[in-house]
C-alpha cells in the first residue's frame, strides 16, 4: 500500500505529465510493460519522478511480486554495531556460499542496530518487513522486546540460546572447559585468563567454563591471574597483560576470551622478555586473519561461522515454509586450530 507521501508525489507527477494518477502509479510500481504503457510515456514519468524526489516503496513492491507468485525470499540480517568486521566477513562468506551452492532465490538485507536497542527497529517487527530475520548479537533485553512485539516473522538468533526463538549457538561453557582440558593434558599447573569485563553472556559462560574446568583438572588460577579490561581490543590486551605481569610470577598458560586482544598481549610479553610458547603458552578464542600474522601464530579454539550461517539460513527457510512451527535450537561444535603459540593434545 502506498504511503501518504507516495500518493502526493504520484498526484504531482500526474499533473506535470498530463497523465492519470493510475497510469503514473502503474509505471512507478514497475508494471508499465505488463499494462502495455509505451516506453516514451514510462520514460517521461520516471524523469518527472526524479525531479520531484519520488522514492518507491520497495517493501510494498516485493509483497506485490510475491502475491503474483514470485517466491523470492527477503531475509533481514540484524547486525550489532559493536561487532567486529572480521566476523562480518566470515558471516557474509557463509551466506554467499549457501545461496550460490544451493541456488536459493533469496535477497539479503543487512540492517545495523545498537546493542540492547533493537527497539529502535520497531517498524521492522510490527510491519513484518521481511520473510524472516537472522539476529546477530541479541542481548536478553533485545530478545524480550522482540518477543513482546508478537511479530509473525520467523526469527533465528545467531549465537544466542533462547527458549522463545529458534537459534544456532556455540556452547561457550563447554568451550571454556575444552581449553582447560587441553592445558591440563599439556601439563600446566598454573593458568591465567584475560578478557573484557563488559556484560556479555557469551564471555561470561566462556569464563565460567574455563574456571570450572581448571578447578576440575587441578590447574591453579589465582585472582591476580584473572584480568579484565573495559574492551576487547589491542589496547586493553596491553593493559591486561601489564596488570598480570605486575602481579608477580606469570602462569605458564593464558586463555584469551577474545583473540582481538592477542596483539596487545604479545607486545607486552615481548617488551618484558617473555617468550611464547617457551615461557608461556597462549590460546585465543575465535580465528581471524590477524591470528596468523602474529609471531608465533596464535592457537585458537574456533567455530565454523560459515556452517552456522548455512544452518541458520536453512532453518529460517523451513520456518517460513511452515515445515517448522516450534523453536529449534542447534549447537555448533568448537574445535582447536593448533599453531605456534600452544601445542595440541600429546599423543
Amino acid at each position: 500500500m502506498a504511503k501518504k507521501g507516495d500518493k502526493g508525489s504520484i498526484k504531482l507527477i500526474a499533473e506535470r505529465t498530463n497523465l492519470s494518477p493510475v497510469t503514473v502509479s502503474i509505471v512507478l510500481n514497475g508494471r508499465g510493460d505488463e499494462m502495455r504503457i509505451s516506453k516514451e510515456t514510462q520514460r517521461k514519468i520516471w524523469e518527472e519522478a526524479k525531479k520531484v524526489g519520488y522514492r518507491p516503496n520497495i517493501y510494498a513492491r516485493r509483497l506485490r511480486k510475491q502475491a503474483r507468485g514470485d517466491i523470492t525470499m527477503v531475509v533481514g540480517i540484524l547486525w550489532p554495531a559493536t561487532y567486529l568486521s572480521d566476523l562480518l566477513v566470515r558471516f557474509y562468506n557463509g551466506i554467499q556460499e549457501c545461496i550460490l551452492d544451493k541456488k536459493m532465490d533469496i535477497e539479503i538485507v543487512f540492517k545495523p542496530y545498537y546493542s540492547s536497542k533493537i527497539s529502535q527497529a520497531e517498524e521492522l517487527f510490527i510491519d513484518n518487513l521481511f520473510n524472516g530475520v537472522i539476529i546477530v548479537g541479541a542481548t536478553d533485553s533485545d530478545i524480550e522486546y522482540i518477543y513482546r512485539t508478537d511479530s509473525i516473522m520467523p526469527v533465528v538468533l545467531f549465537n544466542r540460546h533462547s527458549s522463545k526463538f529458534s537459534s544456532i549457538y556455540v556452547d561457550d561453557y563447554g568451550t571454556g572447559e575444552k581449553v582447560a582440558e587441553l592445558l591440563a593434558a599439556r601439563g600446566h599447573k598454573r593458568a591465567g585468563l584475560i578478557g573484557p569485563d563488559t556484560f556479555n553472556r557469551n564471555f561470561s559462560m566462556r569464563k565460567l567454563g574455563f574456571l570450572d574446568g581448571c578447578d576440575r583438572y587441578g590447574i591453579e588460577i589465582s585472582d591476580s591471574h584473572i584480568v579484565s579490561g573495559a574492551g576487547a581490543d589491542t589496547e586493553y590486551g596491553k593493559i591486561c597483560m601489564k596488570k598480570m605481569i605486575e602481579a608477580g610470577e606469570l602462569p605458564t598458560a593464558i586463555f584469551l576470551l577474545s583473540s582481538t586482544m592477542a596483539y596487545g598481549v604479545y607486545s607486552v610479553l615481548d617488551e618484558n622478555g617473555y617468550r611464547i610458547p617457551d615461557d608461556v603458552e597462549i590460546i585465543g578464542y575465535s580465528d581471524m586473519a590477524t591470528c596468523e600474522l602474529l609471531k608465533p601464530q596464535l592457537t585458537v579454539i574456533d567455530f565454523s561461522v560459515e556452517k552456522m550461517v548455512s544452518k541458520a539460513l536453512n532453518l529460517l527457510i523451513d520456518m517460513a515454509n511452515g515445515s517448522i512451527s516450534q523453536p529449534v535450537n542447534i549447537i555448533q561444535e568448537t574445535h582447536f586450530i593448533i599453531r605456534g603459540s600452544c601445542g595440541g593434545f600429546p599423543e
